[in-house]
């Protein structure tokens, strides 16, 4: 299996290389002295640009694991495309350490010209001015970018006061990772909703320990992580929402109670996990055999087809309602998205145009970053042969499920306060749903009131 993969990224990774590029026309010209290189760029609204040097743009992003490993081999794909007229140089570091270098050092002038920037904090950083309105620099360069090529919830929420500030390269979400093999062993049908989905955890739990594996779980849960993703999705399909039209917290309600016990019900009542797992250890029990389910990201996809096992993916649509109305279907997810960074100096046309050019490339390519599990925002390299062959992504869902976080500069402020609520919630059977809550908006509001400065 993992050759097989391995393989497939190295054919996507050639395609990518050989395939035609719409922008760029070059040539060049040799004397008996010097050579020299003019290359010209003809953008989609007839504008031809002559490169009489190269540009070099600096990109940082927080991409550290595998999914960074395919980040390295897409910016190596496009400098070697544009060799000679645009090198983009790449800085990552840890999700931790990124936003606190974007923060100080882009007021000091010392910032990337162009970041990736997950989708739920645009508005923040577009609010306190450290981006600046993409739009702008699409355009003054001309670049074919049209917003109607993306997947609207994400691109509707990557605008601020009316100004589109971010262009979306992936959406990722998560869903549940089952084991065919058990499934097959005790005859079950892949589950499509919440019922199903206990009645088959149920029995091959009973099934696994009556025959002597006491460690074995159906639907083992880390308190942890990812609760934050299952929560959410939990909420949306309880008619419930992170934030109002306001900004106010909406998570202390009937819908956020009912949302809460129905992801802490998997351990506490229906028994399927065992109590205090931490990070990656329901993970561990998945990837050994030791579990029928596990609910995780889409990018860990490759993580899970290096453990060998023989796994599939169905997505978490009315798995925590059973009610068949369309909000039941929604999961939720998010978005890493190009912004540009306030800058304090002034910005070429040419650079504009250059940064415009990757920013692009790498969206219509996105079926490469698509081989890190990652779900391409961009309707047109979704749409592609490359991607449409490749396993298992079809299974976290439809992308019309897919649902970003709410609109509001001090959206972290106001949600991020009841993740340590859910996970006091999966810890203890005992838990009182009021007072966590209570406290997680207490708290929300309190953070709110410091990022406006009050």
């Amino acid at each position: 299996m993992k050759k097989i993969l391995l393989l497939g990224i190295f054919g996507f990774l050639l395609l990518a290389v050989v395939g035609c590029n719409r922008f760029n026309i070059t040539t060049t010209t040799t004397n008996t002295e010097e050579t020299t290189t003019t290359s010209r760029t003809t953008t989609s609204e007839g504008q031809t640009t002559t490169w009489e040097s190269k540009v070099t743009i600096s990109y940082w992003n927080s991409l550290t694991g595998a999914d960074g490993v395919v980040m390295r081999q897409l910016v190596q794909l496009f400098n070697e495309e544009y060799q000679g007229r645009i090198e983009v140089t790449e800085v990552y570091t840890n999700e931790v350490d990124y936003y606190t270098n974007l923060n100080i050092l882009v007021p000091m002038g010392r910032g990337p010209d162009v970041a990736i920037m997950h989708s739920y904090l645009v508005q923040s950083y577009a609010n306190r001015e450290l981006i600046i309105p993409i739009e702008n620099y699409i355009n003054s360069s001309g670049v074919d970018i049209q917003t109607e090529d993306y997947i609207q919830d994400v691109i509707q929420s990557l605008y601020f006061e009316d100004m589109l500030y971010g262009i979306p390269l992936d959406i990722h979400t998560v869903g549940i990772y089952y084991n065919v093999d058990l499934l097959n062993k005790y005859s079950l049908a892949v589950p499509t909703n919440r019922q199903e989905l206990l009645h088959a955890a149920k029995t091959v739990q009973a099934g696994e320990k009556a025959a002597g594996r006491n460690n074995f779980w159906g639907l083992p849960l880390s308190s942890v992580w990812p609760s934050e993703w299952i929560f959410t999705t939990s909420l949306y399909q309880n008619n419930g929402l992170e934030i109002d039209s306001e900004g106010n917290p909406m998570f202390y309600t009937d819908a956020g109670k009912t949302a809460l016990k129905a992801v802490t019900d998997l351990i506490h009542t229906e028994n399927l996990s065992p109590i205090n797992l931490g990070v990656d250890q329901d993970l561990f029990y998945f990837q050994t055999g030791q579990a029928l389910f596990h609910i995780q990201g889409s990018w860990m996809l490759n993580s899970m087809i290096e453990s060998g096992i023989n796994f599939g993916v169905i997505p978490l649509s009315h798995m925590f309602n059973s009610d068949q109305a369309s909000y039941s279907e929604k999961i939720h997810a998010r978005s890493h998205t190009f912004v540009i960074p306030m800058q304090t100096r002034t910005v070429t046309d040419l650079k504009k145009l250059a940064i415009m050019l990757f920013v692009k490339y790498l969206g219509d390519h996105s079926y490469v970053w698509a081989t890190a599990g990652q779900i391409p925002a961009s309707n047109i390299a979704r749409a592609t042969n490359e991607y449409q062959s490749l396993p298992y992504l079809n299974g976290f869902g439809q992308v019309e499920n897919f649902r970003v976080s709410a609109r509001s500069p001090y959206f972290h402020e106001a949600y991020s306060p009841v993740y340590s609520r859910v996970t006091a919630a999966l810890l203890n059977s005992n838990y009182n749903a009021d007072t966590l809550l209570s406290a997680a908006l207490e708290e929300a509001l309190q953070l709110i009131q410091a990022a406006k400065g009050q």
